[in-house]
């Protein structure tokens, strides 16, 4: 079947004349098996297209929505409770699946863009009978430029899929070269066997940047270079993966096989994971922190939250690979308290060199056990130095 195109509805030109129109439809999609045995999906979907129809989408923040739809407190921490991200991913996959459905392909399409809670209405128009083209000459074919390698910059934000594929396109060919993976057993490949045992596609999850109203606008550098590297290490071993931003993943997602969720503070499935650890992340208005349950007052492992005014000498980042109870998944967390702790994270996840030193000092049986390692690394200038493991907990 040929798709139609679709015309969007614009405001406040066209709203009066659909109004109608829009609100039929958006009932048809509330009773739909997805939507009508939820509280939560149908009040945000509800809430954000009555308002936009009412010329109110301006109004459609991430914090008035916390507040007027889900009751949250005019002050509450939009990162540590990203209730109303994570329900827009939730309603966004739901639609999609809504109009992939059988029969729902001519009507009116409500859509809710990506990184905004202001709706989109798409009349669809008739289709058009198919036509069938003359045949064309080949086309010459172009040459193939290859992406040029670029050094990261641990506080830079950067737009997500296109710095993120290109960064992989370049890890991913000298990832082959030092991992080996013809080679004998590694103790990196011991630390991702748990992983990749059941050859399932990995979802490889990184934390957005939020400005102080909530918008998503990028992505850090250091997490996107760390995600790529994981990449390159997946694909030199054929494994098949994903990626995803983390307000874009659901917890189905994460049940439909293992993750990596490379961030720390700006993921919000790794803020959730790490608060049930042995190792766990904390933060004030001063500080963030790795906290450690047996010496709850010491801040050894922390840094300011913000560098307005200060020098960083040393960062620190949390690594987990864990059996996830809620998931029934392996699950890896990379996150540093700034990016360098991130990028050294990636380092060492993914250099043999580094896995091979901290088996040398693990328990026996690690490779199989739930592990949470806590590191650091120097920075000087803008660069961060090799990862140096400060703890480990096995379980």
């Amino acid at each position: 079947m040929q798709r139609s195109e679709a015309s969007v509805i614009t405001f406040p030109t066209d709203y009066g004349a659909h109004r109608a129109e829009v609100m039929e439809q958006l009932e048809r999609v509330l009773a739909s098996p997805l939507f009508r045995n939820s509280k939560r999906y149908p009040s945000l979907l509800r809430y954000v297209v009555e308002q936009t129809l009412k010329g109110h989408s301006g109004d459609l923040k991430e914090r008035t929505l916390g507040i007027e739809v889900f009751g949250r407190t005019p002050d509450y921490d939009t990162n540590l409770d990203p209730v109303v991200r994570i329900s827009a991913a939730e309603i966004r996959k739901r639609i999609a699946q809504y109009y992939q459905e059988p029969g729902h392909e001519q009507e009116l399409r409500i859509n809710l863009p990506l990184g905004s809670y202001v709706p989109e209405f798409r009349i669809p128009e008739p289709p058009r009978a198919p036509q069938v083209a003359a045949p064309e000459a080949p086309a010459a074919l172009e040459p193939v430029i290859a992406p040029p390698v670029v050094q990261p910059i641990p506080g830079s934000v950067l737009p997500w899929k296109p710095i993120a594929l290109a960064l992989a396109a370049v890890i991913v060919a000298g990832a082959i070269g030092w991992t080996k993976p013809w080679v004998q057993t590694t103790a990196l490949d011991k630390f991702w066997n748990p992983v990749l045992a059941h050859n399932k596609t990995v979802l490889v999850c990184i934390g957005r940047i939020h400005d102080p109203d909530g918008r998503p606008h990028g992505v850090a550098f250091s997490d996107a270079t760390t995600m790529a590297r994981v990449a390159g290490l997946l694909q030199s071993r054929g494994q098949a993966w994903n990626a995803r931003v983390d307000e874009d993943a659901s917890f189905l997602d994460l049940r439909q096989g293992p993750a990596v969720l490379v961030g720390a503070f700006n993921d919000t499935w790794n803020l959730r994971l790490a608060n049930s650890m042995r190792f766990t992340l904390h933060r004030d208005a001063d500080l963030n922190w790795i906290e450690d349950p047996k010496n709850p007052s010491s801040r050894e492992w922390s840094a300011p939250r913000s560098l307005a005014s200060k020098t960083l000498t040393k960062d620190f980042a949390l690594i987990t690979r864990v059996l996830d109870p809620n998931t029934d998944r392996e699950i890896v967390t990379a996150g540093g308290i700034w990016g360098y702790g991130t990028l050294a994270a990636g380092e060492f996840l993914t250099n043999p060199k580094y896995m091979e030193l901290f088996a040398k000092q693990a328990p026996a049986g690690w490779e199989k056990k739930n592990l949470q390692v806590v590191i650091s690394t120097e920075v000087i200038g803008n660069a961060s130095g090799p990862p140096r493991v400060l703890a480990y907990y096995t379980w």
